[in-house]
């Protein structure tokens, strides 16, 4: 009957370690930290806001802000709930735009 209530702890014990395992809490309350929790939250109309509010450009907050010593897209990556929408927003660089002059396109006589 002891071994029971021994496994009975031990089991607990792991399901509570592990339900907090997840959770971020924030060391200050600097405009860097609430980002990062933000990012991490996946909630992209708050990275938004967080973002405008910092008064920093997107560009500037994925180049420059770490995270626990990583960059901001490798912390999303590990740590971010909605991680793929948050990156898509945030990382911008895959985005390519193409311009075609129209008014220099000639016809070849043949």
């Amino acid at each position: 009957m002891n071994l029971k209530k021994v496994a009975t702890v031990i089991i607990a014990l792991g399901l509570v370690s592990s339900a907090n395992a997840g959770k971020l809490t924030a060391a200050d309350k600097s405009i860097t930290t609430d980002l990062c929790i933000t990012a991490a939250n996946g909630n992209r109309a708050a990275m938004h806001n967080t973002i405008k509010s910092s008064g920093y450009s997107s560009k500037f907050i994925v180049d420059k802000v770490q995270c626990n010593g990583e960059s901001l897209l490798s912390f999303i990556e590990q740590n971010g709930k909605n991680s793929a929408s948050m990156l898509k927003m945030l990382d911008r660089r895959q985005t390519q735009v193409k311009i075609t002059d129209l008014a220099n396109n000639t016809l070849v006589a043949k």
